[in-house]
């Protein structure tokens, strides 16, 4: 598995490149999308891939496998979100880790890389906890941000960041 973050306005530019670079995929092959919502490409069923944005910033993972990311860029929210969005021990979890908005995005967007990654996402999965065994995930975090990959393989230990201006 490969996990790339770039700050660009276009999320498809950003999957064109790496398929270009790290793949030798040019153009950008077909996108569809399951009935779900989840995004693949048709004529290359081996390659599994999720896209996330939020505001400047895009992260983006391929694999072999399913997967499913989520970035949040860190803003306050009604006090109240914490409470409905996360599960009782998500909400244990998110009080040990300091009861602030960057321990629940670190928790929102390991939930919501789970539900991607399953490909139902978020409304079925409401209320539950991404499942601790079976699967591998991983969370990161910088200035303002926070990030998450789930996936039936090793997510690497760091995002390989692109800068922008690529074709």
């Amino acid at each position: 598995m490969k996990v790339f973050g770039a700050q660009t306005d276009s999320w498809q530019d950003l999957l064109a490149h790496i398929l270009k670079t790290q793949y030798g995929l040019s153009p950008l092959p077909e996108l569809a999308r399951t009935k779900e919502g989840k995004p693949y490409f048709p004529s290359l069923p081996a390659l599994q891939f999720n896209i996330s944005h939020s505001k400047r910033h895009v992260l983006c993972a391929l694999s072999r496998r399913p997967v499913g990311v989520d970035i949040e860029e860190i803003r306050p929210r009604r006090e109240s979100l914490p409470r409905y969005a996360l599960s009782p021990g998500e909400y244990a979890d998110y009080e040990a880790l300091g009861a602030d908005w960057p321990a629940f995005y670190t928790l929102w967007t390991r939930k919501e890389a789970w539900c991607k990654y399953t490909g139902q996402g978020l409304a079925p999965l409401w209320g539950q906890t991404p499942p601790e065994a079976g699967l591998f995930s991983r969370s990161y975090q910088g200035d303002g941000w926070r990030a998450a990959v789930c996936g039936e393989e090793t997510p690497p230990e760091e995002i390989i960041w692109l800068e922008g201006g690529w074709e």
